[in-house]
């Protein structure tokens, strides 16, 4: 029975009772694309999330999740556009992402 391994696939006799290595090359964090930049998986919206940013809260229009399992909070630009790729912690006053009232009752 052949089994793929590190070296290429190699026969292994029937009925050998042993433990067989894996690896985990095709999981996190090993699996790392070093060639490219990761790609949007999906937009979430931002709901009540805000941005502190220099003592102001900015709310969140979106969140960005990318490939590599990170994500991050999207506000609207300087320039009243929204760019799926600004991350709002690029802004070197950011603070944290904070949860802010969703409706009156809890204002």
């Amino acid at each position: 029975m052949p089994i793929n391994t590190t070296d290429g696939p190699r026969e292994v006799p029937r009925g050998t009772r042993s433990h067989i290595n894996t690896t985990a090359v095709l999981e996190p964090p090993s699996m790392v694309y070093e060639d490219e930049s990761p790609d949007i998986l999906t937009v979430l919206p931002g709901g009540a999330w805000q941005a502190e940013i220099a003592g102001e809260a900015v709310p969140l229009v979106v969140f960005v999740v990318l490939d590599d399992a990170s994500m991050f909070g999207v506000a609207v630009g300087s320039n009243g556009l929204i760019d799926p790729l600004d991350s709002v912690e690029n802004n070197p006053n950011f603070v944290r992402y904070s949860r802010g009232a969703t409706n009156d009752k809890e204002k």
